[in-house]
């Protein structure tokens, strides 16, 4: 049976080999890409357009002769992923968000920026600070568009434990596009760090269709232990 195109897009400031600890623990067979979300790569200037964003993933998708693809998004990334099933329902299969904000915290992200500015250059290694500065600016613009509520593909939303904005968003999520949620206990929202292997489980489990729906609204009852096990 045909395997469907896995896509992996990164959250700001970061760059696409983020998803390394992620998808060395999917299935080999598995096709997969983790591109740069368009208007973050160090060699455009363009800046971030959100269109453009979409645009690029479906090219990816015409390119690699996938006709439908999963969308697995970090933040900024998810957010994209999001626009990209509000505008093409019957070219996204699967959607899971990870540390996904519906509204960011201009506040938050605003200080964040401060601190970027006066960081040196040399401390940014696998991104330069430009771009860095960039990914906020395009996080800090991106925000929850009005077109969620017109998502109807499956969604799951992992956020950590942790994770404040994480938690709401994910109700919200839940709440307006029916997605199943689960939090990983103990972990904050750098799940990409923390918690590669339960992304990774959860992802490949919910694509697969062997993770159960959950229809409880308490927090506490939302808080599951993800299953330890190989991947597949």
């Amino acid at each position: 049976m045909d395997l469907p195109l896995m896509i992996f897009l990164h959250g700001p400031g970061q760059a696409p080999p983020v998803w390394q600890d992620v998808v060395t623990q999917i299935n080999p067979a598995q096709p997969m890409v983790a591109p740069w979300l368009k208007g973050l790569k160090p060699t455009e200037h363009a800046g971030f357009d959100m269109a453009e964003a979409v645009g690029s993933i479906l090219d990816l998708m015409e390119a690699r002769g996938a006709a439908q693809a999963d969308l697995i998004g970090f933040s900024l990334g998810g957010l994209v992923a999001l626009r990209a099933a509000a505008m093409y329902p019957e070219k996204i299969n699967h959607l899971v968000l990870v540390s996904t904000p519906v509204v960011p915290s201009q506040r938050d992200l605003a200080k964040q920026k401060t601190v970027v500015k006066l960081m040196p250059s040399y401390m940014f290694k696998s991104v330069p600070k430009e771009q860095v500065l960039a990914g906020l600016d395009a996080l800090m613009a991106a925000g929850l568009s009005a077109e969620v509520d017109n998502v109807t593909t499956p969604t799951l939303v992992i956020a950590g434990e942790k994770d404040s904005l994480g938690k709401v968003s994910a109700e919200v999520f839940r709440n307006h596009i029916g997605a199943q949620v689960r939090l990983v206990p103990g972990a904050d929202a750098d799940l990409l760090k923390v918690a590669p292997q339960q992304v990774a489980q959860l992802t490949s489990d919910f694509i697969a269709g062997f993770l159960d729906d959950e229809t409880e609204s308490d927090d506490s009852q939302i808080h599951e232990d993800p299953q330890e096990g190989s991947t597949r």
